[in-house]
Formats: structure tokens, C-alpha cells, sequence
């Protein structure tokens, strides 16, 4: 097959929205909108990684106004005020994510100011999938997250996980980032189809290369180029001859 293409004078330019722009201070290598996953077994250090990416000024530190918190259980020590960290147990996640939706529209704030929000949801899968709500409120902020609460706003989302498995399709497919502790060969297997460019013998050698100690993960921002995507914990590997 070959292909000529003849350009013109037209250029077609940018749709401009009143949204909140990424932070200059924010990595290049994060995104801080939409949907995240965290993925990792017991143990594996999934609630150390929060924590670095919340507190470490080099990555999520001062770029959200407002941090919320949603867990079965209350036992993740963090800095942050007490009616954002929230038990499910206590009230139905889309009495949540209704109320938090609310409160951030109505925050005071100058117009022209960004305002960002992050909501982690921390082994909260099945609140989820089993709450038709809950998922129709989820959905929509994770779609229209840019702009859903208001001129120069924006909703970022962490879905944290023991399994990718366990989270829908549906979610796994609005994902543009994830943080995968090593797992079992289904879960790779998973993570290699869905969100790397990899057959399976790259993938195994990724695999082997990233997890040669405890605690490592692969992070994937699917928003970057696909030989640049892939990182040993924050270290950014370039993938070449792949495929």
C-alpha cells in the first residue's frame, strides 16, 4: 500500500475550553485529569505509593485544591482533613460522590482560578460495580472530568485495586495511567493486552526487568508516546525494535 498525500493552506485550530490547565509544576510524566489505576497485591506497596505521590513535591504535592479519601476502612494514615477521608461503610458511595460533586461546584473561589480535585477510591471496586449510581456518578466524572464542576475546574480519579481483573472493562478502558505491582501471570497477561504495545515475549522481558526486587512497579501513562510510556517505578524505559 502506498499513500500520497497532498496538503493545503488549511489548518484546523484547537477548541479552547475553560478548563483548568495542566499545573507547571506537575511532572511531565503524570497526567491530573481523569483516570488512574493503582494495582497491586497485599503488601506490595501500594498505600507507600499514595502516600510518595500525595506528599513528594516532585509529583502530586500542591497540585489539588481538594483530596478525598473513599475506603471501606479508615486505617491509611494521611494529612489530609478529616471529612475527606471517608468510610464506605458509613454512607453510599453515590450519596458521596453526589455530595462531592456539590460541595466542589459551590467552593469559593475566584472564577478565573484553577481548581482541581482528586477522589481516590481505595479497595472500593465492588461499592462500585454493584451501585448503579454510584457507576452512572463515576462514569460521568471520569468522562467529563475536565470541566464537570464548573469553569476552570477539573476531577482527577485513583482507582486503587488488589486486582486489574477486578476492575470493569469499562473503567479499565477510560484508564490514561497506571501504577502495576507484580501479580500473577493473569494479571500481566491483562496489563500486556491492554495497555502496553508488547507481544507477549517483550512483555515477559519487561516484566523480568522491572520486578527484580520488592516493591518495584511498572508505571504506564498511555497519554505519552508508545516507546516512552513504560517506567521501572519513575525511571522512563525506551522501548525500540518492539513488535
Amino acid at each position: 500500500m502506498k499513500i500520497i498525500e497532498k496538503p493545503t493552506d488549511i489548518e484546523i485550530e484547537g477548541a479552547k475550553f475553560h478548563t483548568a490547565n495542566r499545573p507547571k509544576n506537575l511532572n511531565p510524566i503524570l497526567n491530573s485529569v481523569n483516570l488512574s489505576l493503582i494495582v497491586g497485591l497485599p503488601a506490595s506497596g501500594k498505600s507507600s505509593l499514595i502516600k510518595n505521590l500525595l506528599l513528594n513535591p516532585k509529583l502530586y504535592n500542591n497540585v489539588f485544591n481538594s483530596v478525598y479519601y473513599i475506603s471501606p476502612s479508615d486505617t491509611m494514615d494521611l494529612p489530609l482533613p478529616e471529612e475527606k477521608q471517608i468510610v464506605l461503610d458509613k454512607e453510599d458511595l453515590s450519596t458521596i460522590l453526589e455530595d462531592i460533586v456539590d460541595v466542589e461546584r459551590e467552593e469559593e473561589r475566584d472564577e478565573d482560578d484553577p481548581h482541581r480535585v482528586l477522589i481516590i477510591l481505595d479497595d472500593a471496586i465492588n461499592y462500585l460495580s454493584t451501585n448503579k449510581k454510584a457507576m452512572a456518578i463515576f462514569r460521568k466524572l471520569s468522562m467529563n472530568g475536565r470541566h464537570i464542576l464548573g469553569r476552570n475546574s477539573s476531577v482527577a480519579l485513583w482507582i486503587v485495586s488488589q486486582k486489574i481483573k477486578s476492575v470493569p472493562l469499562t473503567i479499565r478502558s477510560q484508564t490514561n495511567q497506571l501504577w502495576f505491582f507484580d501479580s500473577t501471570r493473569g494479571e500481566k497477561e491483562v496489563v500486556r493486552d491492554e495497555f502496553t504495545p508488547l507481544d507477549k515475549k517483550e512483555a515477559d522481558q519487561l516484566y523480568d526487568y522491572v520486578y527484580d526486587a520488592p516493591h518495584n512497579f511498572l508505571f504506564i501513562n498511555l497519554l505519552m508516546p508508545k516507546n516512552k510510556r513504560m517506567f521501572k517505578n519513575f525511571n522512563q524505559l525506551i522501548i525500540k525494535d518492539f513488535n
